[in-house]
């Protein structure tokens, strides 16, 4: 029956071959700030944000879709947030993508030998399904609309820090230190800071000297002298909310 299925399969739609194809990681360095000039945020607001970013864009479902069945065969549906990864690209440049929990199963229920993927235009649409090695695609009609969406995953080699404002008691301010890596998806490191402005407006943390103009539980204003990390200091700053 598996080999039968195949026969039809190619019979179909025919060998397209499968080039392998590794997603482009990118780089990228931001901070919220610009060296010497004046800036305003919100108690609870990160005052300074570093990024320094490694990642890839990858598909993921933006509703769910029951595949179609064929030959006998039993597809499971893509799920509303499942990710894919990439598996190769198409002759004609169209991308082969997996998802776990993807695996068809035969007229006898059991799972097909073949790793199974989703194929993807070059616009970004899903269009059909295919046997990954084989590069054997078969179209959905009707095909869903708008149904995926890209999203980016962090790499090793990503860190985003950031100072957070935490008002004022007295003379006293309040400031966390935030510190997060790889995926960016929970908190590497913690630290939490005072400083008394009594003794001096200027605040210091690692190499990052800020001036602290005015200060209250609504908010502060500042300028950042320095940054946290000598390679981003020079970044473009990203825009952030003001107080």
């Amino acid at each position: 029956m598996k080999k039968l299925i195949l026969v039809s399969l190619i019979a179909l739609s025919g060998c397209a071959g499968v080039a392998p194809y590794a997603p482009k990681t990118l780089k990228h360095r931001s901070v919220s700030y610009a060296i010497g000039e004046r800036q305003a945020r919100h108690t609870g607001e990160p005052m300074v944000v570093e990024e320094e970013l490694v990642y890839y864009k990858t598909p993921v479902a933006k509703a769910d879709f029951q595949i179609p069945p064929q030959m006998g065969s039993s597809y499971p549906a893509i799920r509303h947030g499942m990710e894919f990864s990439v598996y190769g690209r198409l002759g004609n440049g169209d991308t082969l993508y997996r998802g776990e929990g993807l695996k068809p199963k035969t007229s006898n229920g059991d799972p097909v030998a073949w790793e199974y993927c989703i194929a993807v235009d070059q616009a970004g649409e899903a269009y059909g399904d295919a046997a990954c090695a084989l590069g054997i695609t078969r179209r959905w009609e009707p095909r869903p609309e708008n149904f995926l969406e890209v999203k980016t995953v962090y790499k090793d080699g990503s860190s985003r820090k950031e100072l957070l404002y935490g008002g004022r008691s007295g003379d006293t301010i309040r400031v966390s230190y935030r510190e997060f890596r790889g995926s960016l998806s929970s908190q590497y490191f913690n630290q939490e800071l005072t400083y008394d402005l009594s003794e001096s407006s200027t605040i210091r943390f690692r190499s990052m000297v800020i001036d602290v103009l005015e200060a209250n539980n609504n908010g502060i204003k500042f300028i950042v002298r320095s940054g946290m990390d000598a390679g981003v200091q020079e970044a473009p700053a990203a825009r952030y909310g003001g107080y």
